[in-house]
């Protein structure tokens, strides 16, 4: 592993901000909710903001802001406050937190604008984004560099020399999928990734590996950028369990428009008529092909399965699969209150 090559990043000292410049804010609707908070009230000080967070007028992350059990009980509403601020939603004037509209202030207006109705009151979840939402946090948050070093990362760099040198289109259009390796056991992230697009191994910069486990995947799937399957040992190309990140490059509503019985038959049966496939391995095999998210595959299938349940009948998905951990039942299909493992396909 030490002989793999580093994947390409800009280095602290080369960044126009040298401060705190790792956000861990996993959670990228929360960032919109502090900035519309702040906006609504006009000014707030540090203090009102996490009251708003304790109450959970701003909702946290999970199902709670603070682990009882962690030291330093503020730090992730810090986490938050701190990138609301960096990405330049917000900023300190007179000891109170403001508004920033000194970038962006189209797309942050849009925004405002897409959650004028919004209630702040007491919440379990962040509100979705709309779509129109998603386009201006996306134009904002690709002024952030460290997000960039990571979409570049599905690029060419011949093509793309640096990270400035591709938009939201080119990365649509060229970018091909990571398959980045899992954490281990005492470890705080990956450590390695795979490019499809030059078939090599890399090592992840050590300061970007928590940053790659959750912060930008979550951020991007959010803005519908990318997607992640999970490439079980059995379908591997390493015998290992690897993510694989992916480009969004079809909309919902253009996948749903193919026929997704001809998929099935044209991928699985060949010259069969008929055959079993495990649901992880059918799901990859799909988004790899078409570049569509996890959840319209799911939804064609669901469809085709209960429009035509002779020729393809979605199998319960036995206890030993689902005593797997929680984080690969998305990898499965949920129906009718039970999980399915395997499609039989009957030509």
């Amino acid at each position: 592993m030490n002989t793999l090559p580093v994947l390409a990043y800009k280095k602290k000292d080369e960044r126009k901000i040298k401060k705190w410049n790792i956000l861990y804010a996993y959670n990228i609707r929360i960032i919109r909710d502090i900035f519309v908070y702040c906006s609504r009230r006009g000014k707030i000080t540090k203090n009102e903001l996490y009251d708003a967070m304790d109450k959970n007028i701003i909702p946290p992350p999970k199902d709670r802001w603070v682990n009882p059990k962690r030291k330093k009980k503020d730090r992730t509403k810090l986490e938050y406050l701190h990138a609301a601020r960096y990405l330049g939603f917000i900023k300190l004037k007179n000891n109170h937190l403001i508004p920033d509209f000194s970038k962006h202030s189209e797309e942050k207006e849009i925004i405002l604008k897409e959650n004028k109705l919004r209630k702040f009151e007491s919440m379990k979840i962040s509100p979705p984004f709309t779509e129109i939402e998603k386009k201006a946090m996306t134009k904002i948050i690709l002024d952030y560099e460290r997000a960039r070093d990571f979409l570049r990362w599905f690029l060419d760099f011949n093509k793309y020399p640096n990270i400035w040198s591709f938009d939201e289109k080119k990365f649509k259009k060229d970018a091909l999928p990571l398959y980045v390796s899992k954490i281990k056991k005492g470890e705080k992230g990956p450590k390695i990734i795979k490019r499809e697009i030059d078939d090599k191994f890399y090592k992840i910069p050590s300061e970007y590996q928590r940053i790659i486990s959750f912060v930008f995947p979550n951020w991007f799937r959010e803005l519908g950028l990318i997607d992640v399957v999970v490439i079980f040992p059995e379908f591997s190309f390493n015998n290992d369990l690897w993510y694989m990140y992916y480009p969004l490059k079809m909309i919902d509503k253009e996948f749903l428009r193919l026929d997704f019985s001809k998929i099935l038959i044209s991928l699985f049966l060949k010259n069969a008529t008929e055959k079993t496939i495990w649901i992880p391995y059918l799901i990859f095999m799909i988004a790899k092909k078409y570049y569509c998210s996890t959840d319209v595959i799911k939804l064609a299938l669901e469809k085709l399965y209960k429009k035509d349940p002779t020729h393809f009948y979605l199998e319960r998905a036995p206890l030993h699969l689902m005593r797997r951990k929680t984080i690969y039942k998305d990898s499965y299909i949920e129906i009718d209150g039970f999980f399915r493992s395997h499609i039989k396909i009957i030509k």
